[in-house]
């Protein structure tokens, strides 16, 4: 998991969806469970919205967000509130996709949450 922000970043929706492939911004946290060589990513939640907002607007585009794109084939993304989202996964997971989305969101907002 990784966390970046961007500063004054305008954030309109031409530039959040530039966000999570080409314009990342600064890292400044990062909790990694298996380090570099021999990981592979199963499963991936990004989330692309200005660095002040609240976390509890992140939940709530959240919801809207995967609510519009049930039950649509994975990967998703879109729009929803002030939020980008992209989310995917190993067909594998597909079965128990709210529990994986689960565990992404928890991680990512415990980064998000301990980083000042």
């Amino acid at each position: 998991m990784f966390l970046y922000l961007h500063g004054p970043l305008a954030c309109n929706d031409s530039e959040l969806v530039r966000v999570p492939d080409e314009n990342p911004g600064r890292l400044v946290a990062q909790s990694i469970s298996v380090p570099p060589p021999g990981n592979s990513v199963r499963s991936y939640l990004d989330i692309a919205a200005s660095d002040d907002i609240r976390w509890e607007d992140v939940r709530v585009g959240l919801m809207d967000f995967t609510g519009q794109r049930q039950p649509g084939p994975l990967p998703w993304f879109g729009y929803a509130g002030r939020c980008y989202f992209q989310l995917g996964m190993e067909l594998e997971l597909g079965h128990c996709w709210r529990k994986e989305l689960a565990v992404l969101y928890r991680a990512a907002q415990a980064l998000r949450l301990a980083f000042p």
